[in-house]
């Protein structure tokens, strides 16, 4: 017998902007600790760029449950070896729902969007975010030092 997908996933749209925002709320932090407000500078510089439509999660009765995009930090957290930016993960799973298989299906489908345009993403991931071993699962690789003194950097080669 087939499970059913945990999720919908679709493209964001203006009525998702303050979803986002709180997706972004809780990508900067890990799950223990206190949200940062929404106009934080963390969180205003990890929102999608202009062109960047974000993916969204909801769930069987059309609760909004996650989100995902790529985003470019400056400075860097890593670049390409001809010096440009390499676009960084932004991914959030609404509190109670995390481990439920949402985060997994929000970045096979970012990686599945992301492939046309793009060789390779990274992330910065605290040490103690339990998301790191999601990242793993779906290929990310630790690369070095992150942002912060328990930040790790990771990439994820989509080629």
């Amino acid at each position: 017998m087939s499970q059913d997908p945990p999720v919908r996933l679709r493209a964001a749209t203006t009525a998702d902007e303050a979803f986002v925002v709180e997706m972004a709320r809780h990508a900067c932090i890990i799950e223990d600790w206190p949200l940062p407000d929404p106009d934080d500078d963390e969180v205003l510089s990890m929102l999608p760029p202009p062109g960047e439509i974000p993916i969204i999660a909801e769930d069987q009765d059309g609760e909004l449950v996650g989100a995902t995009w790529t985003w470019h930090n400056d400075p860097p957290l890593r670049r390409a070896a001809n010096g440009k930016s390499i676009p960084e993960l932004c991914i959030g799973v609404a509190p109670g729902r995390r481990g439920a298989g949402i985060g997994g299906a929000l970045l096979d489908a970012l990686f599945a969007r992301c492939a046309q345009s793009m060789d390779e993403m990274c992330t910065n991931v605290h040490v103690r975010n339990p998301a790191q071993r999601l990242y793993q699962r779906k290929g990310f690789t630790t690369i070095g030092q992150g942002r912060g003194p328990l930040g790790l950097a990771m990439l994820k080669d989509l080629r």
